[in-house]
């Protein structure tokens, strides 16, 4: 097997994943306090380095319909959820590679990581409690795609202990957690497609 050329996979992500939902929670909250304001959001896929987001401000005189307030406090509430999941992949990480350099004991680990995929499951369930959006139809579809990737975040959390407990050399954990942070980029970039998303336009 080639060895991992990053034994440390993910610690590039986290602040870009942060910067953009802080980015979309700014945009939701002027959209909605100021119409006379619009901005297009531009995202970049840059591989190994996560999702790199810019926001491009119109010229002055640039108007906008005001978004509807079951629409703002959607994507408030998918953004804090997007930033809570960047808390939990950081502290993951974190687990893993301190474990990588032995810093920790394979049983403070074990346990670590079992703590903190049940924080995981626990985020899952808490984002049937957001509520979608009514005043737009295909926003049921958008969540539901989100909800599914959101899924397989929690399902990718819970193959890191069994990694962890692999007879190997760290192979096993290594995949798992590159496997984390797949799920969770892929989530995050569903986060970004509903930010992004307008009325009227393709998303």
């Amino acid at each position: 097997m080639q060895p991992n050329p990053d034994p440390k996979p993910g610690r590039w992500i986290l602040p870009v994943v942060i910067l953009a939902m802080m980015g979309f929670a700014w945009l939701f909250i002027n959209a909605a306090e100021d119409p006379t304001v619009s901005a297009s959001d531009t995202t970049v896929n840059g591989g190994s380095t996560g999702t790199t987001t810019t926001t491009t401000l119109p010229p002055s005189g640039t108007t906008t319909t005001t978004m509807a307030a079951d629409i703002v406090q959607y994507n408030l509430d998918i953004t804090n959820a997007g930033i809570a999941m960047a808390g939990l992949q950081e502290k993951i990480n974190n687990a893993n590679n301190n474990w990588e350099d032995r810093s920790v004991a394979y049983a403070d680990t074990v346990g670590i990581l079992q703590g903190l995929d049940a924080e995981v499951k626990a985020w899952r369930t808490s984002l049937d409690n957001i509520v979608v959006p009514t005043s737009l139809p295909e926003y049921a579809d958008f969540h539901n795609i989100m909800v599914a990737a959101a899924g397989e975040v929690s399902r990718a959390s819970g193959t890191i202990v069994p990694g962890l407990q692999a007879p190997d050399s760290g192979e096993a954990r290594r995949a798992a957690v590159a496997a984390f942070n797949g799920a969770v980029t892929a989530y995050g970039n569903q986060v970004n497609t509903i930010a992004a998303y307008r009325p009227g336009t393709s998303s």
